[in-house]
């Protein structure tokens, strides 16, 4: 199966599965949360390269992928989440 084939089955094929008309393709009158890769890192080259995001689009706004800072329509940066109560590697 082909790069671009395994991601229409995981988007606009899993969408009209699912029974979401809606959803899955970039179309005047959908609803669309997008991924954004750079020329260098397309899935279609590489499948692989579907982890190497760099921005995310949900709901209209726009998210940096590796720190989450909400980028447009306004910068946001992402504020701090809980301080997390992680024990310590040694046992002793």
């Amino acid at each position: 199966m082909s790069n671009y084939n395994v991601l229409k089955a995981a988007t606009s094929n899993g969408a009209e599965s699912l029974g979401l008309k809606d959803l899955g393709k970039l179309k005047a009158g959908y609803l669309a949360d997008i991924i954004v890769y750079t020329a260098d890192n397309s899935p279609l080259e590489n499948i692989r390269n579907s982890e190497k995001l760099k921005f995310v689009m949900k709901d209209g706004r726009m998210y940096d992928a590796a720190t989450m800072d909400q980028v447009l329509p306004e910068y946001v940066p992402l504020p701090p989440g809980p301080e997390l109560n992680i024990p310590s590697s040694s046992s002793k």
